[in-house]
């Protein structure tokens, strides 16, 4: 669950430190109760300091979050693409986590905790790769190196060098959340000793699919030509793959089941 992803698709906001707590939590919901396979969900800072974050992990259990992960910025934290990040301290930021992780070891034993860290675009790869190997041995699951700028201050994160870092981290008996450049694709991640992966979202290509649409409407006051007929059509494809997507079988079924006979 992307933090800027929804930003923009659910509050229409930049991810500059805005959202809530409770709005990620709700957001949470609707995602888990959606689909049948676990959700790790950004869960920036944990929305304050320690307690702060222990309770955000407990809520985000209770919605049925499969995983979360909690970064080291100073708050309000930002995307990473929107401005340098500042952190906190090492022993706040492992405060954090431990409070995290014994959140976790009440609640839910299974859900999965991924450390992000972002220390390196402001105190170097070192101070990003002491912060690893400490919570590392706090216990977490994961460890998503994050906070890379582009610019002349860091070289460029070629395979080779990302190789050489997650090794440093403890790569392969450490998974490591893969952050590489965009043009990075699974087998690249593989190479290096990433496990996980994650493209950005989609909301770029959504958005300018809308933006196209509306302005097309705008432009000659119809919507042929813009509308997505394929979609539409009752019996394409891509129709069936959106009805599954929604689940419309199941509440078809439900609903010859239990719902009277209006006719």
């Amino acid at each position: 669950m992307s933090g800027i992803g929804i930003r923009d698709a659910q509050l229409g906001m930049p991810d500059l430190g805005i959202a809530t707590a409770t709005e990620v939590v709700n957001i949470a919901r609707y995602m888990v109760n959606s689909v049948n396979i676990p959700i790790i969900v950004d869960a920036d800072d944990g929305y304050g300091g320690a307690l702060a974050a222990y309770r955000t992990t407990q809520e985000l259990i209770r919605v049925g979050a499969g995983g979360i992960f909690i970064d080291d910025q100073k708050h309000p934290t930002k995307c990473p693409f929107m401005g340098i990040q500042e952190v906190i301290s090492r022993d706040e930021f492992y405060g954090k986590m431990e409070a995290v992780l014994e959140a976790r070891n009440k609640e839910d034993k299974d859900l999965i905790i991924v450390a992000r860290i972002d220390a390196a675009a402001t105190l170097g790869d070192d101070e990003m790769l002491a912060r690893a190997k400490a919570c590392v041995k706090l216990g977490v699951d994961v460890i998503l190196p994050h906070g890379i700028p582009p610019g002349a201050k860091f070289k460029e994160r070629d395979k080779e060098t990302l190789k050489k870092l997650y090794k440093k981290i403890g790569a392969p008996e450490v998974m490591i959340w893969g952050m590489g450049p965009f043009y990075f694709g699974a087998k690249d991640y593989v190479e290096v000793g990433a496990k996980l992966w994650v493209p950005e979202p989609p909301n770029s290509v959504v958005a300018k699919t809308a933006i196209e649409f509306y302005k097309g409407i705008h432009d000659t006051g119809v919507i042929k030509g813009y509308l997505p007929q394929a979609i539409s059509s009752g019996d394409s494809l891509e129709k069936q793959k959106l009805d599954k997507l929604r689940g419309l079988a199941f509440w078809k079924e439900l609903e010859e089941k239990y719902v009277p006979d209006q006719h």
